[in-house]
């Protein structure tokens, strides 16, 4: 199949679940809102709070490494899901046992503990589940992804429903969320095994060993320790140097940027694996990439258009009058997110050319631009100063990035 084609076809599937699993993941928090008041919200926002950056140290970039490796070798894939599959019980396992020990400790609220205790398996389910869903992409067969995203969240919220009928509380909707997304992963691996028997391994194959496979993984793993740090830095900071008042305008505007990243982000899932295969045959590659650059920055540039003439009535009708004065700040967020998924698209080209400590430093350097050009912007124009900041850390981050290709 024509890359293009695969792409696009791949990247249909990816958009059906990202926006499928957003409409359904509020959609529960809005029945779970509804029925126990903000107090059950809280309990079950404050137990599942340390389970997701538990489980992205369990994950610890495991799953980019193998869809990259497993996308060129196919042959490694068992050996790879076997040895994933011994690091996530023993890295996800030991945070399990942590957390479910050091629960009372980590709130006053019985309510909180108890659901945090339940919500324990989580951090072992997640990167299991996301060993097999990396060989799918390595393979470009995402069809699985969205029935088993969707199938989870739909059962996910119809259980709840139940629940709360029968007289069930918020431990109860959490439990079903560890529940269902356990049943999601023994679906994932029954998928895997039916349908995606693993090649033939061929006798020249090396010899994968945990402590190898590690250390491949570190750098990716760095990679989202400091994107997840330049993802809050603004609001960090806007909280210290502004007032709340301001961290509700930054707030607002980005949940306009995160909603003009779902297309995007289900076009860099299908990209990733497309790229790793296609690093054997430079020319095509480099003719992918280029029209998968280009059709980013129409798309970007076209969302910074309309957004910078139509802010001030977007924030009005959805937010509300009071928020009509994040305006400008929307204004720039969305012309960062140009040079953003420039920037994105960039790094996983270079992931698929195994220069993954390039993109560390480069973002290394842009989280100091940004805090830079954040502590001296945000004290005088608050929000509207911090997407600034974001703006300027994006577009080094750009620069830095194309150097590669002009020494080429």
């Amino acid at each position: 199949m024509p890359p293009l084609k695969s792409l696009s076809r791949n990247t249909l599937a990816l958009l059906l679940s990202n926006t499928g699993s957003a409409v359904l993941s509020f959609a529960l928090s809005v029945i779970i809102g509804r029925a126990l008041g903000k107090e059950g919200l809280g309990v079950y926002a404050a137990a599942l709070a340390w389970v997701f950056p538990l489980s992205l140290v369990a994950e610890f970039g495991i799953g980019t490494l193998m869809t990259r490796e497993a996308a060129r070798a196919p042959e490694l894939e068992a050996s790879y899901l076997r040895l994933s599959t011994q690091t996530r019980l023993w890295l996800g396992g030991s945070l399990t046992v942590l957390l479910f020990l050091l629960a009372p400790f980590l709130s006053d609220d019985a309510a909180v503990v108890q659901g945090l205790r339940l919500s324990t398996p989580l951090i072992l389910i997640t990167p299991l589940f996301s060993s097999i869903t990396a060989l799918f992409r390595a393979r470009q067969q995402m069809w699985p992804v969205p029935w088993l995203n969707l199938g989870m969240l739909v059962a996910q919220v119809a259980l709840t429903t139940l629940v709360f009928i029968l007289g069930g509380d918020v431990l109860h909707a959490l439990l079903v969320n560890t529940l269902t997304s356990a049943v999601q992963l023994a679906v994932a691996w029954w998928i895997w095994r039916r349908w995606f028997t693993p090649p033939a391994v061929a006798a020249s194959s090396p010899t994968l060993l945990m402590r190898d496979m590690l250390r491949q993984a570190w750098p990716f793993a760095l990679a989202g320790i400091l994107a997840a740090m330049q993802f809050r830095l603004a609001p960090i900071l806007l909280e210290k140097l502004s007032d709340t008042g301001n961290v509700g305008y930054y707030a607002a505007a980005s949940r306009f940027v995160e909603a003009g990243r779902t297309i995007p982000n289900a076009l860099f899932g299908a990209l990733f694996p497309l790229l790793a295969v296609l690093v054997s045959q430079p020319d095509k590659m480099r003719q992918t990439f280029r029209k998968v650059m280009l059709g980013l920055a129409a798309f970007s540039g076209l969302l910074a258009i309309v957004f910078t003439l139509f802010s001030p009535l977007i924030l009005n009708r959805t937010y509300g009058a009071d928020f009509t004065a994040a305006a400008a700040t929307l204004q720039i967020s969305m012309w960062a997110l140009v040079p953003s998924l420039l920037r994105a698209g960039l790094t996983l080209y270079w992931y698929a050319q195994s220069r993954e400590q390039l993109t560390n430093q480069v973002i290394a350097m842009m989280l100091v631009v940004q805090l830079a050009l954040s502590l001296w912007l945000i004290p005088t124009y608050g929000a509207y100063g911090a997407a600034w900041g974001v703006l300027g850390s994006e577009l080094l981050g750009v620069v830095l990035l194309m150097l590669p290709f002009r020494q080429r």
